[in-house]
Parts: C-alpha cells; structure tokens; sequence
C-alpha cells in the first residue's frame, strides 16, 4: 500500500483502484485505537491493529483489537465494502475517509455498530507517495449502478426525467466527485476521464445548497 494512505493517522484516503495496477498488491499496518459501538452504546474503546491490503481487484481492512477480536471489511473497491466472518450476512459497510481516522458503519438488521480506527502515525510497509483529502465513501446505490461505465453526457436526459438535481462538485486527484439529490438522498458520482467510475450514497450534508 502506498505509504502516505495510511500515514500520517491513516490518511485512507488516495488508495483507490485508480491509483494501483490491479495485479500489484501492497500491505501496510498500523498501530491505532479503535472505539466501537452498537446502537450508540459503546461496547470497546482501546488499543488496535488495522492492516490494509490492495491489489489483484481486491481491497482490505482487517482490523484486530487487543482482546483477539478481528473485523475483517473487504471489496472490489472502498465504495463496495462488506464485513466478514460474524456479520457474513450484513449490508454493505459504509466506510467514511477522514484523512486522520477511518469510520465503519453497518447494521445487522437488528443493530447498528460503528467502527472508529484512528491512528498514532505508525505504519509499516508501502512506498512513498503524495497524500491526499479524505473522501466519504458510501454503499454503492443500486438502482443507479446501471450509469458506472457511462458518461455524464449520456446519463444527463435520465437525470432530468428522475428529477436528480445537481448540487456541488470537487476536483479530486481521482477525478471529480459531483453530489446530486436524487429522490431526497444525496448520490456522489465519481468520474474519471469523462465516465462515471461508481455512484455511491454520500452523507446529506454534502447536498445541503
């Protein structure tokens, strides 16, 4: 993993599949303190490891608290994660990139918990690279995953007829994240070179004008 995805206090941001041949693979790990909780309750707030792994069209988060317990978050890429082991049957995750801490959000179907991994700095493994803001990520949403692979030229008509409204855009080292309001929730469209990359829930807050 590129070294500066992680440190300083696991800046998760910048490691994308755009960034990685998909048959190389990096690995980093870190120190950090983790804060989980379940239904608002805090159930452990102590000391952990988390080790991120990516390559060969994969990306991991295996995240180990000092009692043995191990959360293991994998996916195609950070917009399409889920959990493993335990929570083999839960949602996708909703991971949250804020640059000096990562945040793993996902329900059971009966509780909601929420992983906060920050990090003292430490890391080891990866190569040098430039840093980057942190992005929030979310699930995929999937009744418009069919506009991924396509431009937003083509795409433009159906937004009109859906009534998705457009609110804001970044200019990202990525390519340009653009938040819309699409049937009252707020959707970020990634594109690159002029083709949606993923369509992910983002956080309302992103759509407020």
């Amino acid at each position: 993993m590129i070294r500066t995805s992680i440190a300083p206090a696991l800046a998760f941001s910048c490691l994308v599949a755009l960034t990685i041949p998909a048959q190389a693979q990096s690995v980093a790990k870190s120190d950090a303190e983790c804060r989980l909780s379940k239904n608002g309750e805090i159930v452990f707030n102590d000391d952990c490891t988390v080790k991120e792994k990516a390559g060969e069209g994969r990306e991991t988060f295996v995240v180990r608290f000092d009692n043995g317990k191990v959360f293991r978050f994998s996916g195609p890429n950070r917009q399409n994660l889920r959990i493993e082991d335990d929570f083999a049957n839960t949602s996708n995750v909703l991971f949250e990139d804020k640059g000096a801490k990562g945040i793993f959000s996902w329900t059971d179907g009966n509780s909601t918990y929420k992983l906060v991994v920050k990090t003292g700095g430490a890391a080891s493994g990866g190569s040098g690279g430039n840093s980057g803001g942190g992005l929030v990520l979310g699930p995929p949403v999937p009744d418009l995953q069919y506009l991924v692979g396509k431009s937003p030229g083509t795409a433009a008509l159906g937004f009109v007829i859906r009534g998705t409204k457009y609110v804001s855009e970044e200019r990202l080292p990525e390519g340009t994240l653009t938040y819309m309001l699409d049937k009252k929730r707020c959707v970020a469209f990634l594109t690159v070179n002029n083709t949606y990359k993923s369509v992910t829930a983002a956080d309302a807050m992103k759509c407020q004008r």
